[in-house]
C-alpha cells in the first residue's frame, strides 16, 4: 500500500494501477479459497443439523431446501432462491432436450417473473429495466471489448516502435470488462431460445393430447 501511495505522489499513476492489479491477482486465489471454505462449512453445518434428532421436521424441510440451493450454487456458480430453483427444474424439464442448460442458467440470473411457471403457456418475461440493462451491456460491451482488443494489439506493436505501457494496461482492463458485459447482455439471446423452445414444447404437448 505504501508503494502505491508513493507512486501516486510521484505521478506514476499507470505504474500504480499495474501494482494494484498485480496485487489483486496474487491475492485472488486466497480470497477464492476462503470463500469456498465458508461455503463448505455452511453445507457441513446444514448436514449436521439434518442429522440431529431434536431438530423439528419443519426446520429440516427448510434446511433441505437450503442444501439444494447450496449444492446448485457450488456446481453451477449461480445462487438462486428456492422458488427460482424450482422454476429451473420446470424449464429444464421442458426445454432441456433442445436447449443447452447454460441458457436456463443465464435466464434465471436475470431474475425473470416466474409467476405461473407451472402453466403450459408460461413464457419468460423480463421487465423493461432488465431489457434496457441487457441491451446496454451488449452494445457497450462490444464497443469496450473492441477498444480493449485494439489497444492490446497496439501495445504489442509499440514494443518495436517504443513501448507504451498505457496501451497494455488499457487492453488488459477493457478487454475482460467488455467480454464480461457481453456475457451479461447475451442473456437476452438465452431468453429468446428458452421462449422459442417453450413454444415448441407447448405445441408438441397439445398435439399429444389430441
Amino acid at each position: 500500500m505504501n508503494l502505491v501511495v508513493e507512486l501516486l505522489k510521484s505521478g506514476d499513476y499507470w505504474i500504480a494501477i499495474v501494482v494494484v492489479i498485480v496485487t489483486i491477482a496474487i491475492n485472488a486465489p486466497r480470497v477464492t479459497e476462503y470463500y469456498f471454505l465458508l461455503r463448505k462449512n455452511r453445507m457441513a453445518q446444514i448436514l449436521s443439523a439434518l442429522q440431529e434428532p431434536s431438530v423439528s421436521e419443519e426446520l429440516k424441510t427448510h434446511l433441505k431446501n437450503e442444501l439444494d440451493i447450496e449444492c446448485f450454487k457450488g456446481i453451477h456458480g449461480t445462487r438462486v432462491s428456492f422458488p427460482m430453483l424450482k422454476a429451473v427444474y420446470v424449464l429444464n424439464e421442458r426445454v432441456g432436450a433442445t436447449v443447452s442448460f447454460r441458457h436456463v442458467l443465464k435466464t434465471v440470473q436475470l431474475l425473470p417473473d416466474i409467476s405461473g411457471v407451472e402453466l403450459l403457456s408460461y413464457r419468460v418475461r423480463l421487465n423493461v429495466l432488465d431489457k434496457v440493462i441487457a441491451s446496454y451491456n451488449l452494445v457497450f460491451g462490444l464497443l469496450i471489448a473492441g477498444f480493449g482488443f485494439i489497444t492490446f494489439l497496439l501495445s504489442i506493436y509499440s514494443i518495436v516502435t517504443g513501448f507504451e505501457p498505457s496501451l497494455l494496461i488499457s487492453g488488459v482492463i477493457f478487454l475482460p470488462l467488455g467480454f464480461y458485459m457481453l456475457n451479461d447482455g447475451s442473456a437476452l439471446f438465452s431468453v429468446y431460445h428458452i421462449n422459442r423452445a417453450l413454444n415448441d414444447y407447448e405445441k408438441a404437448t397439445e398435439k399429444k393430447s389430441l
